[in-house]
């Protein structure tokens, strides 16, 4: 803080009020803008203008310290918000140039002046639009059950298919919609495409409830802003068949409740808010809000504006968007609220630097709570949402795949199937690691990796399969002949792993969903046994590759617990409520290299060998697995880490630092019971003898067809589990022995003597 004395006499003038531009309120730049934005645009560097807060460069020292007279250009890359930043109207130019090589009439002025003298600075940031050729997309991932914000749609305009993004699901009470552009969803009635398992299908039209452009003072009454359009470019889609979508965004989960923005609350204090979202183009992108009522074209005596600027935070991390992304919701990062969505992207800046090179872009987008109130409708947040945000890939791929990688000493045939086909069951090491390789093959064209079959393919097409991802072996029966005890302290007797036995044990229970996770294992290792003993080693290898999904949850701390979704109970949508998908999905995304490196180190040269047959005994070795995951990493600690954050990002970060290394340990020993069940199986089933012709890689389209038929591996609940296992048969009854009667030899003689004939 610089001290008095350090102060110049101009600064110390306390006369000088002008100088307080702290008291400056969002209504005084807009009418200062309004007064001199003609003027502004006319000269001849000038392409937009804005609202915000002063950009300093990061090069600039903080005070006390002066900054040079000589700072060269001020860009968005180089530039910076700091806390002591006054607010100012942002004047964007092609280039940045002296003022000493300008005629005075082209100067943009350092401040403009309202009616009552009061001054309000000028802040000029060089960014050059520039017109590039339409980068170069990565795969865009398509739904391979329910769609929802952050999925592609598809619109067929003139011949050309146009690409955008689902922002959110919405209803007016009656109806239900997804948001997108008004650009890709056309006139009314017009057919909406979208794609599942790589067949393009009809998901609904467009509806008459849109938006294009509103003047600036109707939605914003009072405000300054004469001859001004907002920008807006809103489509609404009414769907078909609602049962298909779900309320989560791809990539984000579910949302908080809408950041309802007015006059009242729109304020200064949003400049560097950060902001994140999921277009289908672009994937995950981290941003924050730069400026307000960005204003970038005139046409015909009106200029156009757009609510909301959003960049890059940082120059450490990049901001890119795509023309695919239009449509996205972008959330504001609120900490205990969630991320709350805000804003509808509808089109996108590209600036340069001083070199002309592409620099960086920016997201043009409305104010959802402005669409909300216009088109009359709400934001559906609780609608189908029993998934994880990107359900569980990067732990249940590294699990399956690197299970493929451990030495089966003794069973070479089965080691050549599994490292045949380690990219049929997931991903090679290297790819593993890459978020957007796993999300990009995910888009699900042909083939889904066996890996998470059950989660992307036999969640929608088998509701009944849901229970079989879990079991809450936690869960303290409060009455009846289980009183006082958890399925984990019957389990310690094998006669109580027993489909039966666990369904009395819910009867008792009321209120628990019956998780039956064991007995799937149980149910799969029967048929892979069979598969092998009939030499078929295809569908071996599809069982196998569909058990390292439910094995990969039996070594997830929060698939074995009651407070899977923290301390019940919690309402879904609430904070609290999604530390299961942080903590399992979005931390092992965020330390993917780090998961799979660590996985990997602890399985290098690993032999595994038979250690169990039947399956009873395969059950058993999972129920031991999900003891030793609870009892190394219990799900309460989890859920009191989660709590104790205060940001989506803490929250992960916290999440790794406590639990990074027992998370990687936990899921290595998930691996080794996978391929321990792999190799109990095919002994019992004599694998080896399964020709080697028959162990090469397998064909792709062969193992779609086996997991798409319902009568493979089918799904059933506890009920029916108990009538068709091949329950071990009791042990043979001993007979005992009837005690002798002994009989005293003078009795004895006695009888014999009275037998004597007299």
């Amino acid at each position: 803080m610089a001290s008095r004395t350090d102060l110049t006499r101009r600064e110390r003038d306390p006369l000088l009020l002008h100088h307080e531009f702290n008291t400056l309120s969002l209504t005084d730049l807009l009418e200062a803008r309004q007064k001199n934005h003609v003027e502004l645009m006319r000269k001849k560097n000038v392409v937009g203008t804005a609202v915000g807060l002063y950009l300093i460069r990061r090069s600039d020292p903080w005070p006390p310290k002066k900054t040079p007279a000589r700072k060269g250009p001020r860009t968005m890359a180089n530039s910076e918000v700091r806390p002591y930043s006054w607010p100012s109207i942002l004047v964007f130019v092609r280039n940045w140039e002296n003022e000493s090589d300008l005629d005075w009439e082209e100067r943009v002025p350092r401040a403009l002046y309202l009616d009552d003298n009061r001054k309000v600075p000028v802040c000029v940031v060089e960014a050059p639009p520039i017109q590039t050729a339409e980068p170069i997309v990565r795969n865009v991932v398509f739904p391979s059950s329910r769609i929802g914000g952050g999925f592609p749609v598809i619109a067929s305009v003139q011949g050309k298919e146009h690409l955008a993004s689902i922002g959110c699901l919405l209803t007016d009470g009656h109806t239900t919609y997804a948001l997108t552009n008004r650009h890709v969803t056309g006139e009314p009635g017009e057919i909406v495409y979208g794609r599942f398992g790589g067949r393009q299908m009809r998901i609904g039209v467009s509806s008459a409830k849109h938006l294009t452009r509103k003047r600036f003072t109707d939605v914003y009454p009072g405000w300054p802003g004469k001859n001004v359009y907002l920008h807006m470019d809103i489509g609404l889609i009414r769907i078909d068949d609602a049962t298909r979508w779900t309320a989560q965004v791809y990539g984000i989960g579910t949302m908080g409740e809408i950041a309802d923005l007015g006059m009242d609350n729109i304020t200064l204090r949003l400049i560097d808010s950060p902001v994140q979202a999921y277009g289908c183009a672009s994937g995950k992108v981290h941003g924050a809000i730069k400026a307000l009522f960005y204003r970038y074209r005139a046409m015909g005596g009106f200029d156009f504006v757009a609510d909301f600027l959003i960049g890059a935070r940082n120059e450490k991390q990049p901001f890119i968007t795509h023309h695919g992304d239009s449509g996205t919701v972008w959330m504001l990062e609120t900490g205990d609220a969630g991320l709350q969505p805000i804003a509808v992207q509808w089109g996108g800046q590209l600036f340069s630097d001083e070199s002309g090179r592409p620099q960086l872009s920016c997201a043009l987008a409305t104010g959802l709570s402005n669409v909300c109130n216009l088109l009359d409708v709400d934001v559906i947040r609780d609608w189908n949402i029993g998934g994880p945000n990107y359900w569980g890939e990067t732990g249940h791929y590294t699990i399956g795949a690197l299970a493929c990688t451990v030495n089966f000493p003794g069973a070479p045939r089965l080691q050549k199937l599994m490292s045949n086909n380690l990219d049929r069951v997931g991903f090679n090491q290297a790819d593993l690691k890459k978020n957007e390789k796993v999300l990009r093959n995910q888009a699900h064209y042909q083939f889904v990796p066996l890996a998470d079959v059950a989660d992307d393919i036999w969640r929608a097409s088998r509701p009944s399969d849901s229970n079989n991802h879990f079991a809450d072996m936690d869960q303290t029966a409060p009455s009846g002949p289980f009183k006082g005890k958890t399925l984990l302290d019957l389990c310690k007797d094998p006669k109580n792993i027993d489909p039966q036995v666990w369904s009395d044990f819910y009867t008792a229970v009321p209120g628990t969903n019956p998780g039956s996770l064991p007995f799937r294992v149980w149910q799969i290792y029967e048929a892979m046994a069979g598969y092998a003993a009939n030499s078929d080693a295809l569908r071996f290898l599809a069982a196998a590759g569909c058990l390292a999904h439910y094995v990969g949850d039996a070594c997830q701390p929060l698939h074995i617990s009651r407070l899977h979704h923290g301390n019940p109970p919690l309402k879904k949508g609430s904070v609290a409520y999604g530390v299961h998908s942080t903590y399992e999905t979005m931390m092992l995304n965020e330390h993917a290299p780090e998961v799979v490196d660590g996985v990997a180190a602890l399985l290098k040269n690993k032999p595994v060998t038979s250690t169990f047959s039947s399956g009873s005994g395969a059950a058993k070795r999972v129920i031991d697995l999900m003891r030793s995951t609870v009892t190394t990493l219990p799900p309460v600690d989890i859920v009191d880490s989660y709590n104790k954050a205060n940001s989506p990002a803490d929250r992960i970060d916290r999440l790794w630092q406590d639990f990074g290394q027992k998370t990687i340990q936990i899921m290595a020993a998930g691996a080794i019971c996978l391929a321990d069940i792999w190799v109990s199986a095919w002994t019992e089933g004599s694998g080896e003898q399964i020709p080697q012709a028959d162990l090469g890689p397998g064909d792709i389209a062969t193992l779609e067809s086996y997991y798409n038929d319902a009568a493979f591996l089918p799904s059933i609940g506890l009920a029916q589990l108990a009538q068709t296992l091949l329950l071990p048969a009791p042990p043979p009854a001993v007979k005992k022995k009837k005690p002798s009667k002994k009989v005293s030899t003078k009795k004895a003689s006695k009888k014999k003597a009275s037998k004597k004939k007299p």
